[in-house]
């Protein structure tokens, strides 16, 4: 994406809905609070930016489409998801260790029902907008591949705003979501250990009977 000058790209991103975000931090299971940005973290990174500037402008137009009703919009940010994040990767980095221990049959199901879970958080979600926006406040580079991008949520009736960072993961000239991190809190971190004590009590088949109730619940 392009923009004709970097106040366009500012003025733009106040403007936008973090539904993406809210729909990725609340697809498994609840977090514990985790610190985030190291220390000595290098340069901006303006093209990670906008990155998230350009995921920012398309799920306004999906939002703000009085054309499609809710399952079409659905959908469209479906779509979205699997274009901009990197989902198979949040989802094994999340159940970490465990991955290279799990069958074959185990993987193919844990994926499956992490990507199910994540759709319906996000149809669960999709009513929620009610003129909350968000801007982008800065960026940093924290690996050879990786940079987060930060973001502030402004909402309504006067409520204090949320900082949401987003870990952007660059390959072969393009980016990736790979983990949201709000107020502090990383999905993958907290994820990875409720997930994990799930597998230490009771394996893998316990892990995925509560995502498959968690699944149903969400019906």
């Amino acid at each position: 994406m392009s923009h004709s000058t970097s106040n366009d790209v500012t003025v733009r991103s106040r403007r936008r809905r973090n539904l993406l975000a809210t729909a990725v931090l609340g697809a498994t299971l609840p977090w514990l609070p985790v610190p985030w940005l190291p220390a000595g973290a290098m340069a901006a990174v303006p093209d990670a930016e906008a990155f998230i500037s350009q995921i920012g402008d398309e799920v306004m137009e999906i939002l703000t489409d009085a054309s499609k009703d809710n399952a079409q919009k659905l959908a469209d940010l479906k779509t979205m998801l699997d274009s901009y994040t990197d989902i198979d990767l949040i989802a094994k980095l999340v159940l970490g260790r465990y991955w290279r221990t799990a069958s074959t049959e185990e993987r193919e199901t844990y994926l499956r029902l992490f990507h199910e879970l994540l759709m319906k958080t996000l149809a669960a979600r999709l009513g929620d907008y009610n003129g909350q926006t968000f801007e982008i406040v800065g960026s940093q580079q924290v690996s050879e591949i990786d940079s987060t991008v930060a973001s502030r949520i402004i909402r309504v009736a006067g409520k204090p705003p949320l900082k949401v960072d987003w870990r952007v993961r660059e390959k072969d000239g393009s980016f990736a979501i790979i983990d949201v991190v709000a107020e502090g809190v990383s999905l993958v971190v907290s994820q990875r250990n409720e997930v994990g004590s799930i597998v230490e009590r009771e394996g893998m088949p316990g892990l995925i009977a509560a995502m498959e109730e968690r699944s149903g619940a969400l019906l």
